[in-house]
């Protein structure tokens, strides 16, 4: 099997490349987190800052690889779909779903051993970076110096390994059991397929916005209202994320309503396709509703926390760790969204060339392009920050005694503007190409 899957590279590299690189960034940044753990381990460390170089990287480590896993599977789900005349064509030939999810399992294992040793150099680079930075906030002394050792790191690398497989055979269940003679257009599908997927989110929903309440029944000064509205963002939002193609579903009645008044061939076809195929907007809603919302939630909740904090105090010195998980985050989700945008436009390439041969413009279809990246990302961000602004309430009017606070602007609008801005700017040049490589051809 993972012969065939080796020899499988060669005709699907843009999906093995997609999945490398979510790959080779989530494993930089577990190494990281099993570098400073190595760290505050290690004999030489100062017995005052152990316990935060301990307590540290096993808290945000754990939510790393949670983020790392749940991309992957939205990554294996968008490479795979691409693909379902290739694992149709198995199937005919005798494959069951258990060989389809063996076979996708190896793939993505080989993928990820070879972003192992990568990752294991970026991680630990990554990882003195972040004690470069601890270190300049004061949580720890100057005399702690950067121990990672062998061990942990290589630990790091083989939980990413696994989450790898773990990710490959969950995203791989839909493909793999559905019918080899199943057209692709033949209706939707069935409810039951979908079970699973809502009552994982309902679950993280339920728990995420539980977590968030908790924080009215502690005392305004405790850091436990940090340390329980932080998860409840990043719950949150993987829960909406999750529940991409039923939002996805909703906001197509109205983009439906929209496009048939339309005056533009742009918006005409734009509003076509989102009906027709509105699953190749997912990646866009999945991987942007996480980035915004825990962008968002975890800024708006760290701008409350700066103005009603006591000078000096843990929860003042913890904002830029808290600005440094943001931006780790972030990044990682952009890496993961540009990834899957390239890999989903790159397989548009038939349809491409098929609107040129009926006389669409180049002009005209990276216009549509453009127009369904933006009604997707506006989904995105409205879903993310109405996630985020009901994490972040509770905290607020434990915090300040109001829900004022919880609105504030620049949070979200910076969440909004660099996730939004990632998702265009990468569509207009990946697109930019493609369409006009299948223009040229047809």
């Amino acid at each position: 099997m993972l012969r065939l899957a080796l020899r499988l590279f060669g005709h699907h590299r843009a999906a093995a490349v997609a999945t490398g690189l979510v790959a080779l960034a989530g494993m930089a940044l577990v190494v990281a987190m099993a570098a400073l753990l190595g760290t505050g381990l290690s004999g030489g460390t100062a017995p005052a800052d152990r316990g935060f170089l301990i307590q540290f990287p096993l808290i945000l480590g754990g939510w790393v690889v949670a983020i790392v896993v749940f991309a992957m599977v939205s990554t294996i789900g968008v490479t795979l779909a691409a693909r379902s005349g290739e694992i149709g064509g198995l199937r005919l030939i005798g494959a069951v779903p258990r060989n389809i999810r063996v076979l996708v399992s190896a793939e993505t294992l080989a993928i990820t051993a070879v972003a192992a040793l990568p990752g294991l150099g970026l991680g630990y680079l990554l990882g003195l970076l972040l004690l470069t930075g601890v270190r300049s906030t004061g949580l720890t002394s100057p005399s702690t110096s950067y121990a990672p050792g062998i061990v942990l790191p290589m630990i790091g690398v083989a939980v990413v390994l696994l989450a790898g497989v773990l990710a490959a055979w969950i995203g791989s269940r839909g493909p793999a059991r559905r019918s080899p003679v199943e057209e692709a257009s033949s209706g939707p599908r069935r409810a039951g397929s979908a079970r699973p997927r809502r009552i994982a989110a309902s679950v993280l929903l339920a728990t995420g916005f539980g977590s968030a309440s908790a924080v009215l029944a502690l005392p305004a000064d405790a850091i436990a209202t940090t340390g329980l509205t932080g998860p409840a963002v990043v719950l949150c939002s993987i829960g909406f994320a999750i529940l991409a193609p039923e939002l996805l579903a909703a906001a197509n009645r109205i983009v439906g309503r929209l496009s048939r008044g339309a005056k533009s061939a742009e918006a005409h076809l734009a509003g076509v396709n989102l009906r027709a195929a509105p699953e190749r907007a997912r990646p866009i809603v999945t991987f942007l509703t996480l980035l915004v919302g825990v962008s968002a939630g975890t800024l708006a909740m760290q701008g409350i926390e700066n103005q009603h904090s006591v000078p000096g105090s843990t929860a003042e010195v913890l904002a830029s760790i808290n600005y440094l998980v943001v931006a780790l985050i972030s990044l990682f989700m952009a890496i993961a969204l540009t990834n899957n945008l390239v890999a989903a436009i790159g397989d548009r390439r038939t349809e491409f060339a098929t609107l040129s041969l009926i006389g669409s413009t180049v002009r005209q279809v990276r216009g549509m392009l453009l127009r369904e990246t933006a009604a997707a990302t506006l989904l995105a961000i409205a879903v993310a920050i109405v996630g985020s602004v009901l994490c972040v309430l509770p905290f607020s009017i434990g915090k300040t005694g109001s829900p004022a606070a919880a609105f504030s602007i620049w949070p979200f609008a910076a969440s909004a503007v660099f996730g939004g801005g990632v998702a265009l700017l990468v569509t207009a040049l990946a697109g930019a190409r493609v369409i006009r490589a299948a223009a040229v051809a047809a």
